[in-house]
C-alpha cells in the first residue's frame, strides 16, 4: 500500500515536471517573440526619429528659403487669420512678424479705402485668384506704398480650401521712375517747342530794342515822353533774358570740363556773392562745413558756379532781415563689398560709384510741400518777379555732369538743396 502511494506520487511529480517544462518552453518562445517585437519597435522608433528629423530639416530649409526671397509672402487660413509672414513682408510693411501672426488680415491690411477685389480675403471668399495687380498699402509708420501683388488659393490633398497665399513686391520706386520718365518726355516736347518759339521771339525783340534805344537817344531829358521809353527798354531786356535762358535750357550744350578744387570754387562763389550783397541791409551769416577731404573734380567750372550762385541767391532771398546760410560738402566713398575682387577692380568700383555731395542750407521761410514737386519745372515760380527758369537750368547743368540735385524743405523751417556729382574721371565724355 505504501509502495503504491509512492508510485502515484512519483507519477504525479513526473507529470508536474513535464507541465513545468512545457510552460518554460512556451515562456521561452513568448520571450523570444517579445524580444523580436522590441527590436522591431526600436527600429521603427529610430526610423520615426529619422523621419521627424528629416521633416524638421526640410521645414527649416523651406522656412530659410521663404525668409530669404525678396518677395513678401503672407498666408491666411480659412478664417482670415495670418499664419505666415516672411522677412521681405516685414521690410515692405514695417511690421514685425510677431505683430502680424495670429492677427486678422482685415485689421492690418484692409481699410475702408481698400477695393474689395484687392485683398487676400476677396480670393478666400470668392475663389478668384489675382495675378500681378497693383494696390496701395499703408506701412506701420503711415507711409503709402505701391505694391504689385498676386493671390493663390491653398488646398489640401482632398482639394479643400486651407487658406490663401498673397505674394507682393514694393514698386514705389518703379512708379516714381515712371513718373519721372513721363515728366522728362513732357519737358523734352516742351523744350522743342520752346526753342522754336524763342527763336521766333528774338528777331522782333531785336527790332523793338533797337527802335526803343533810338527813341531814348533822340528824346530830350526834359521831355516827359522819355519816361515812357524806359519801361519799354526794361521790358525788352527782361524778355530777352527769358529767351536767352530758354535757349540755354533747351539747346544741346557741350561742357568745358577741367580739373577744379571744389572747396576753393565754393569759397570764391560765396565771397563774390557776399561782396555783391554788402549794401542789402541784411544780416546774413555765411558758414562753411567742408569735408576733411578736399576733392578735385572734373567739371565745367563756370556752369557749376552758375548753379551755386543761383541756389545761394534763392536761399538769401528766402531769409528775412537776418539768418544763416550754410554750404557743406561730403565725399561719399563706396566701400568694396567683395574680397574676390583684386585691388585694381576695387579701386575702379570706388571711383565709379563714389560722389561728392554739396549741401546749401538756409533757415529761411521754407517751401510748401505742394511746390516742392514742381520746383524744377520750367516757368514754375512763386516769386512775383521770377521767370521760373533758374532752377530748371540748374537741374540741366547738374544732369549734364551726370549728377543729381534734390531739395528738402519745411515751411518756416528752412530749405536744403543737395547736389551730388560723380567722382569718376571720365563721366563727362
Amino acid at each position: 500500500m505504501k509502495a503504491e502511494k509512492i508510485e502515484q506520487l512519483t507519477s504525479a511529480f513526473q507529470d508536474f515536471t513535464q507541465v513545468i517544462e512545457k510552460f518554460q518552453q512556451t515562456y521561452d518562445v513568448l520571450q523570444g517573440k517579445i524580444d523580436n517585437l522590441n527590436l522591431q519597435l526600436e527600429k521603427k522608433n529610430q526610423e520615426l526619429e529619422s523621419k521627424i528629423s528629416e521633416s524638421e530639416n526640410i521645414k527649416n530649409f523651406l522656412n530659410n528659403i521663404l525668409d530669404n526671397v525678396y518677395t513678401g509672402v503672407l498666408v491666411i487660413d480659412q478664417n482670415g487669420i495670418v499664419t505666415v509672414f516672411n522677412k521681405a513682408a516685414e521690410l515692405i510693411s514695417g511690421y514685425d512678424k510677431d505683430q502680424i501672426i495670429n492677427r486678422s488680415y482685415k485689421s492690418i491690411f484692409y481699410s475702408d479705402t481698400t477695393h474689395d477685389s484687392k485683398s487676400a480675403l476677396y480670393t478666400l471668399s470668392t475663389g478668384k485668384e489675382s495675378f500681378k495687380r497693383q494696390k496701395q498699402i499703408q506701412t506701420k509708420d503711415g507711409v503709402e506704398k505701391s505694391i504689385e501683388f498676386s493671390t493663390t488659393i491653398l488646398r489640401d490633398i482632398d482639394s479643400q480650401v486651407n487658406g490663401v497665399v498673397e505674394t507682393f513686391i514694393d514698386i514705389s520706386e518703379v512708379k516714381k521712375l515712371q513718373e519721372r520718365v513721363l515728366h522728362v518726355e513732357t519737358l523734352a516736347a516742351l523744350g522743342e517747342m520752346s526753342a522754336t518759339v524763342a527763336h521766333e521771339i528774338r528777331n522782333p525783340l531785336a527790332g523793338i530794342s533797337g527802335f526803343a534805344g533810338l527813341l531814348d537817344r533822340q528824346i530830350e531829358e526834359t521831355d516827359k515822353r522819355k519816361r515812357l521809353v524806359k519801361p519799354i527798354i526794361e521790358g525788352v531786356n527782361r524778355l530777352n533774358n527769358i529767351v536767352s535762358n530758354l535757349l540755354t535750357l533747351t539747346r544741346p550744350q557741350k561742357l568745358n570740363v577741367q580739373k577744379c578744387d571744389l572747396h576753393l570754387m565754393i569759397k570764391d562763389t560765396m565771397e563774390l556773392f557776399e561782396i555783391g550783397m554788402q549794401d542789402s541791409g541784411k544780416n546774413v551769416k555765411f558758414q562753411y562745413k567742408f569735408d576733411t577731404e578736399n576733392p578735385v573734380i572734373n567739371c565745367d567750372v563756370q556752369l557749376i558756379q552758375q548753379v551755386l550762385s543761383n541756389i545761394i541767391k534763392n536761399g538769401w532771398e528766402a531769409l528775412g532781415d537776418k539768418g544763416r546760410l550754410v554750404v557743406s560738402t561730403r565725399v561719399n566713398i563706396l566701400h568694396p563689398i567683395s574680397d574676390i575682387l583684386d585691388e585694381n577692380e576695387k579701386d575702379e568700383l570706388i571711383r565709379l560709384f563714389s560722389d561728392v555731395e554739396i549741401s546749401i542750407e538756409d533757415n529761411g521761410s521754407g517751401i510748401e510741400e505742394e511746390h516742392l514737386i514742381r520746383i524744377f519745372n520750367p516757368f514754375y515760380t512763386t516769386k512775383p518777379d521770377g521767370n521760373g527758369l533758374g532752377l530748371a537750368i540748374c537741374k540741366k547743368i547738374i544732369q549734364l555732369h551726370k549728377g543729381d540735385i534734390h531739395v528738402y524743405s519745411k515751411k518756416n523751417k528752412g530749405t536744403r538743396f543737395v547736389i551730388n556729382l560723380p567722382l569718376y574721371e571720365n563721366y563727362y565724355e
